[in-house]
């Protein structure tokens, strides 16, 4: 059964490497790299952090980040220890560097999917794009070959609940 898993995520994997080509490897690049630690979240969450009406937002915005960050950075990756299926790749066939940490959860769509979560909650006119621009973020890191599709799952759950537990037991 789990070598069955394996190989349907495997499959997943080799289409997303048929799809390669050289514009979308730039733009799939350069979505990933926003991603890294939040970074595009934490620019989106100055404007409200100096807003006095959108504050508390840009707060639980960076809360949802930072908790999402540490439940699947520091805690599950840990736990799970998933080698990345760029292990199985050439350096010179990635299109970005090596990741150092394990693949399981993807951290940029926990990230990602926790702050469009976050940004749906206090501003539900943006959620489209935020949850669009989380989309992306997560489809990279799978067309960049640094993370099974299950790994973006887990890291949709974990975006999911982190935003939620933030966004209800947070009295700020």
């Amino acid at each position: 059964m789990l070598n069955r898993f394996k190989e349907t995520e495997d499959r997943i994997l080799l289409l997303f490497s048929k799809i390669q080509k050289p514009a979308l490897n730039k733009f799939m690049v350069f979505l990933s790299v926003i991603g890294n630690g939040g970074t595009i979240w934490l620019l989106i969450s100055v404007p409200m952090l100096l807003n006095r009406a959108s504050r508390v937002r840009g707060i639980k915005l960076i809360i949802s980040l930072v908790f999402a960050g540490f439940c699947g950075e520091i805690i599950i990756k840990r736990l799970v220890c998933r080698v990345r299926p760029s292990e199985d790749l050439e350096p010179e066939e990635l299109l970005i560097k090596h990741p150092k940490t394990y693949s399981f959860p993807s951290g940029h769509t926990a990230s990602s999917v926790a702050a469009a979560f976050t940004i749906s909650f206090g501003f539900p006119f943006l959620a489209l794009p935020a949850f669009f621009l989380a989309f992306l973020i997560a489809f990279s890191r799978l067309y960049l070959q640094v993370h099974y599709p299950s790994d973006i799952l887990a890291g949709t759950a974990l975006g999911v609940i982190c935003s939620l537990l933030v966004n209800t037991f947070c009295i700020i």
